[in-house]
This record gives C-alpha cells, structure tokens and sequence, in this order.
C-alpha cells in the first residue's frame, strides 16, 4: 500500500486513499494517517527554471523497464545492470561480531533468500576502525556470500587504513584537494568508490572523476526528508550516467513511519525501474530490518523470495474468518518461493480481485470454499474444515508444491 499509494502521493496525486488490510477495519486508519500526515498542507513548490526542458528519470511512465547501469563487483557481489537489486545493509553499532555472525546463520538456516549481500559499516576514527577489522575477522567464512562496505567520515588516512580490509569504499565528506589520492588508494585495490552527496548535482560531480580514473563506481543520496530524496534519486537517474544506483532509505523516528515511508521511497523509485541496490536505515533489530527490505524488494516485484498472499478487506459479504484463515494458511505455505495465493471472503468481487494469483481460496457459500488454480474454478463446495489441505493438494498436484525445511 505504501509503495502505491505513497508514491503516487508524492506525485500528487490523490485526494481521498485507502489502505486495504486484512485485519479489523479501525487498523487501517492509522495506516492510512501516518501516509498521509507528510501530504497534509504540503505548499505547491514553485515551477523551476528548467521546467521547459524536461528531464525524465525513466523511459515510459505507463510502463515499466529498469534502469540500464553498468555492472561492478563489490567483492563476491555484482551490483547494476541486468544483476538482481542488491541488498545493503547497515550493522548496528551495538551489535557485536560473534551477534551478527549468529544472526547471519539463522538467516540462512531459514533458507528463503533473505541473506543480507553487503553490510555496512560506519568507520569514524581508530576505534571504530578496529571494530570494523573485528567482524571482518570474525566473518572471513562468509567472505564467499558476504561483500563489506566501510563509509568513512574522517581523514584520507583512516580511509586508507579502512580500504585494507573492504570491498567498497564510502567516503561521506571527502576534501577536494585529496580526493586524486582517495581514488588512487581505491583502483590500486580495484575498490568500488560509493559516491554520497545531499543533491545529484554534488555526486555527479565526483562521479565524473572517478569514471575518469577508471575507479569502479556507484551513487547514492543522503538526507532525512523522503520527499527531497525521491526528487532527487528521480534527478539523479536522468542524467545520463550508466553508474549504478543505491537508494537509500532514511531513519524515522517511529517503526510505522520507517516502513511507511522507506517503502514509499525504494519501493516507488524501483517501480519506475531506478535502483541497483537498496538500504533501509532503519532504528531496527538487524533481523527485522533484513525482513523489512526483502519486504520491500517482495512489494516492487524486483526480488521475490517467499509467498506472495493477497487477501480482501473484511466486509459483510465475507464468509469466514478471514484474519484467522490467512494466518493458518501462511502457516502452511509461507515457505513456496515465487507462489502467489489469494484469499477472498466471498466471489462476488474475490475472483476479480485475485486474476493474477496462482491460486484462490474463495468463500463460495456458508461453510464452503471454491478452490481456484489461476482464474479458473476446479473445486466448489469443498467444506471448510478440509479446505485448507484441499489447497495444499492443489498445489501438489499443480507442481509448485516443496516441503518445508
């Protein structure tokens, strides 16, 4: 809801919205205030003086196509061109090694492919310089999946000393009459130079010299209003560059408001085909901010790495507990990577609703579930306390069925 509706908002766009959730209707209201609380008495910004040449961030605003980039290795991840949208992440500051080598584990014990590729680190002088060593250190068995990117706020010789044991190179406020040797230091170690400025116009400008001195490179954007970043990610992307792109996403201040926006953010811009890689700078535990980006990715249909499930508001037409149902069946198939499932109280509006689901579970009479492969019927009357295995058996039998781990 937030990639489509907050995107078009931001577009603005709209002048009444509604966020359809499965659970009881009052939910969706503060949903729906904190979406729209940064819209309400917005001014209109005044026409720029370019705004007779217009410059578009994408190719086909009524249709999609990504973004073409070039491609670079971040270590043992390629990020941009036809590479899946990569996914950053930010390693607390209070997280230690042996944390965040377990928490890695249970991720890939999981085995749905929400593995975070990059892990970020802030490097501001000796200490946490050390730090950074030490998870290099702790996760050098992970070196085969796991890329590390050091973002280094600080002299041309803590960057030196950071580029020794990383794969990418941020460098948040370098000084100009160093920045020759910064490059230097990073294609002497065939380091990628992650470029980040508050505007396109000032990453542009350092891109240029990179690419110049055959350093790989890739562009970012930071700041804390969505709104300004969306603009300028959007600028960023039209002016001409093949470097790939990272979004990043910045930290809220409630876990509503970091979903919400972060989604209208990444999820819009990926929905226009801009964006290589994403990063959420969320105040979260690391689990959850891991799940919050695959989340995201999931939403704009660029990674798909668990069941998709669509499910009606609940209304008076509805024919069972469509809260408790959906829950008890992502129990039971929230493992198939890549299957879409729907379920739809009644088939007034649900067949309709669900034409682009594998498969539909369909309230079809009081105590009776018709049962849909694609927007075909195959079961009616199935009871509902065997519909559920019913389901299971048509997956089975329609090949996209895997057991559990």
């Amino acid at each position: 809801s937030a990639i489509g509706i907050g995107s078009l908002l931001e577009d603005g766009l709209g002048d009444t919205i509604r966020v359809s959730l499965t659970e009881d209707p009052e939910r969706e209201v503060p949903v729906c205030q904190v979406l729209a609380r940064p819209f309400h008495a917005r001014p209109a910004e005044p026409l720029s003086s370019e705004a007779g040449k217009p410059v578009s961030h994408c190719a086909d605003f009524y249709s999609y196509s990504r973004r073409k980039s070039d491609y670079h290795a971040i270590g043992p991840i390629v990020a941009g061109g036809l590479e899946l949208v990569r996914a950053f992440v930010r390693v607390p500051e209070s997280m230690t090694p042996t944390d965040l080598l377990a928490q890695y584990e249970l991720l890939l014990k999981k085995g749905q492919g929400v593995d975070p590729e990059v892990l970020e680190f802030d490097v501001r002088d000796e200490k946490s310089l050390d730090r950074f060593k030490s998870f290099r250190a702790t996760l050098k068995g992970e070196t085969s999946r796991l890329s590390f990117l050091a973002r280094v706020d600080g002299r041309l010789a803590l960057v030196e000393e950071a580029a020794q044991v990383s794969d990418a190179v941020c460098w948040v406020l370098p000084v100009d009459s160093e920045y020759a040797d910064f490059l230097q230091i990073l294609k002497n170690k065939n380091l990628l130079n992650l470029i980040e400025a508050e505007t396109a116009e000032a990453v542009r400008k350092d891109e240029v010299l990179s690419r110049d001195k055959g350093v790989k490179t890739m562009t970012s954007l930071r700041g804390a209003d969505v709104s300004k970043l969306l603009q300028e990610y959007r600028l960023l992307a039209a002016l001409g560059a093949s470097v790939p792109i990272l979004l990043r996403a910045p930290r809220e201040q409630s876990a509503d408001e970091q979903i919400l926006r972060s989604s209208t953010l990444i999820g819009g811009l990926l929905c226009d085909g801009v964006g290589d890689a994403v990063l959420v700078d969320a105040d979260l535990p690391f689990e959850r901010g891991v799940e919050l980006l695959y989340n995201i990715l999931q939403g704009a249909g660029v990674r798909i790495t668990k069941t998709e499930f669509v499910s009606c508001p609940s209304c008076g037409r509805t024919l069972f507990d469509l809260q408790t149902t959906t829950e008890r069946i992502k129990a039971r198939t929230g493992h198939l990577k890549g299957v879409k499932i729907a379920i739809m109280g009644c088939i007034v509006n649900g067949p309709g609703e669900m034409a682009d689901a594998d498969f539909g579970y369909v309230g079809g009479a009081p105590g009776m579930i018709n049962l849909y492969v694609g927007r075909e019927c195959v079961q009616k009357g199935v009871p509902t306390d065997g519909a559920d295995d019913a389901l299971v058996e048509l997956i089975k039998k329609n090949g996209k069925w895997v057991e559990p781990k």
